[in-house]
């Protein structure tokens, strides 16, 4: 009977230190009350009957989903956000019973360490403590939420898949140390393989981090260059109205230098910018068109020479395209031509041709530009790749994460007469 009492005992002090830590990882404000109380309890009497399977990763794996049910129910949370959660609770402990087994191994002689109740309620006596110890060290606390905000934002089927291989795989290490409860050789490659495991972790969620700024970024972008479309429409009218004014005044004056400087006028106003604009007049609305625009503007603030040429239908494949998709393919484009402005501002012609043209099943989008010999990386879509240096190819990893995630997109790039030249393919099933 004592020991079903201290089994229950460690599984409530398990529990409740379980409570805190998401607490302190949601950044919750949930107090403990009579409710929750029992809510615990029950957890605990759950997780002594697991107790009885003997520690395996099984009994691991079913503790993690009585725990992720318990603090679904108390933090009134989803599925997902109570799987993530205990997630991150699952490697705290962990990580506390690796520091607890250290412990014992040094201090208490091996033939105590299996079998005796007593060292058992300590050992969960440490571990609750020392992983309360560690969510209030400032740097865990702030990375275990900011982790937690990250799985939680984007591709969350792909992350939960994620955290719970972690958890397999860490749980079946833990067995291992549980099993060995020495110092040797196997001891320390299961401390290496975890460690392995955890830093894997969190590269994965920084990479995500990563890819999900980048994508607010541009989602931030696209919202504004919408606007941006009607801006520059509105304002080609107005120039035109202003060039028909002009040129009534031209016709009514007699002065030969008012004519000339009213002609200068009106030459000045008939720049490569309103040629773009005639160029893209068949491209549709919804952020390409004025991807389009604004790069058009930094292209010629680089006093790049620029060369547009559109050839799609009316009602073809681009007006096809859903928001979603067109959002997508406006993003790729807008990196890509980001990156061809970059090259091209460097090299010695500062040329770039944007060519549009729509064949019997496809859509295809060629930016081509000149660039600075030993400027070009062959695995430029890579993260951090760039002739700039480390850390400077995130946009171009960014786009094409995004041509894997969508098989209506294709990308070709290669180099032809000294341009390089980048083949962005939009398939003609985009529109079902």
């Amino acid at each position: 009977m004592l020991e079903e009492f201290i089994n229950f005992l460690c599984a409530l002090i398990m529990a409740c230190s379980g409570f805190y830590i998401i607490k302190k990882i949601r950044h919750s404000e949930e107090k403990i009350c009579l409710k929750y109380i029992i809510i615990l309890i029950i957890n605990s009497l759950f997780i002594v009957m697991i107790h009885y399977l003997n520690y395996n990763a099984i009994s691991v794996l079913l503790n993690f989903i009585i725990n992720t049910i318990t603090y679904k129910m108390i933090f009134k949370s989803s599925i997902e956000e109570a799987v993530i959660s205990t997630a991150i609770l699952t490697i705290i402990i962990i990580v506390a019973d690796v520091i607890d087994i250290f412990i014992q191994i040094l201090f208490v002689p091996s033939h105590l360490l299996q079998n005796n109740i007593y060292i058992y309620l300590m050992g969960n006596i440490i571990v609750a403590i020392i992983s309360l110890l560690l969510i209030h060290i400032r740097f865990i606390q702030k990375n275990t939420n900011k982790f937690y905000q990250i799985l939680l934002s984007k591709d969350l089927k792909l992350n939960i898949l994620f955290v719970l291989l972690v958890i397999v795989g860490i749980s079946g290490i833990g067995y291992n140390l549980i099993l060995n409860y020495r110092f040797n050789f196997k001891f320390f490659s299961n401390i290496l393989i975890m460690s392995s495991l955890i830093f894997t972790s969190v590269i994965f969620v920084r990479n995500r981090e990563t890819y999900n700024q980048l994508s607010r970024d541009y989602d931030i972008l696209m919202e504004n260059v919408q606007t941006f479309e009607e801006w520059i429409e509105k304002e080609q009218y107005n120039r035109h109205e202003h060039k028909n004014q002009l040129a009534i005044l031209y016709a009514l004056s007699k002065e030969q230098k008012v004519k000339d400087k009213i002609q200068e006028i009106i030459d000045q106003n008939i720049d490569i910018e309103n040629d773009m604009i005639h160029s893209l007049r068949r491209i549709p609305k919804g952020g390409l068109k004025g991807i389009l625009y604004y790069k058009i503007i930094i292209a010629q603030k680089h006093k790049i020479n620029l060369t547009i040429d559109v050839s799609v239908k009316e009602k073809g494949i681009l007006q096809k395209l859903n928001s979603k998709k067109m959002n997508e393919l406006s993003k790729v484009t807008g990196i890509y031509f980001d990156n061809a402005i970059e090259a091209a501002s460097e090299s010695r012609k500062k040329r770039i041709t944007v060519e549009i043209y729509e064949l019997k099943d496809k859509i295809q989008i060629v930016i081509s530009n000149t660039f600075k010999k030993g400027s070009i990386l062959e695995n430029n879509g890579n993260k951090g790749v760039s002739s700039k240096g480390p850390g400077r190819g995130n946009g171009l990893y960014f786009a094409s994460k995004i041509i894997r995630n969508n098989q209506w997109l294709q990308e070709k790039h290669e180099i032809i007469d000294r341009y390089y030249v980048e083949t962005i393919s939009i398939t003609k099933n985009t529109s079902k």
